[in-house]
C-alpha cells in the first residue's frame, strides 16, 4: 500500500502486487476500475506518479488514469465516472498502509502494510490546462454543490 483514501464504499488507492504498480478508483463499492504496469518493478528507488484527467470540468464524471514508473508511462484505462465532491466521512487518507476498511479487494484489510521505504507523497489537485470557459464551470458546479441545502 502505497496511498489510499477512503474505503470499501468508494475510495482509491495505489498499491503494489507481486512487484507491479496499480491504481484502484472504487465507486460506492459497485464499480472498480484498476489499472496496473504490466512488469515487476526492479529492486531499487523508483518514482511512481499517478494522474487523473478528467473528461469534463463537473462533478461525477470519468477520466483516464495513467501510471508512470521513473518518468514513463507504463498503463492506461478509464474510469468511467467519480464519487461527486467527497467520500467517506469516517475513513481518511492513509499513507504506507489501507488502516480501515479495504478500498480494493485485491489486498487484505488490516494485512496491507507497504514494505519498502516511501520517501514522499505528493498530492496535487490544481486542474491543468483549463480554458477560462472550463474554469468558469467547475467555479459554477462548486458553488452549486455549496448552495445544496437539505
Amino acid at each position: 500500500m502505497i496511498i489510499a483514501q477512503a474505503g470499501r464504499f468508494g475510495g482509491w488507492t495505489l498499491y503494489m502486487k507481486d512487484g507491479k504498480i496499480h491504481h484502484e478508483y472504487n465507486f460506492f463499492g459497485v464499480e472498480r476500475t484498476n489499472i496496473a504496469g504490466p512488469a515487476a518493478l526492479t529492486p531499487g528507488k523508483h518514482e511512481i506518479r499517478y494522474e487523473f484527467i478528467c473528461d469534463a470540468p463537473k462533478p461525477g464524471v470519468g477520466g483516464r488514469s495513467i501510471l508512470y514508473v521513473d518518468g514513463k508511462k507504463v498503463a492506461e484505462g478509464h474510469v468511467p465516472k467519480t464519487q461527486p465532491f467527497a467520500f467517506s466521512a469516517d475513513e481518511g487518507t492513509d499513507v504506507g498502509m489501507d488502516g480501515e476498511t479495504a478500498v480494493s479487494n485485491d489486498y487484505k484489510q488490516g494485512d496491507n502494510k507497504f514494505t519498502g521505504k516511501i520517501v514522499k507523497v505528493t498530492i496535487n489537485t490544481k486542474p491543468s490546462g483549463l480554458s477560462a470557459a472550463d474554469k468558469k464551470a467547475v467555479e459554477d458546479a462548486e458553488e452549486e454543490a455549496a448552495a445544496i441545502v437539505d
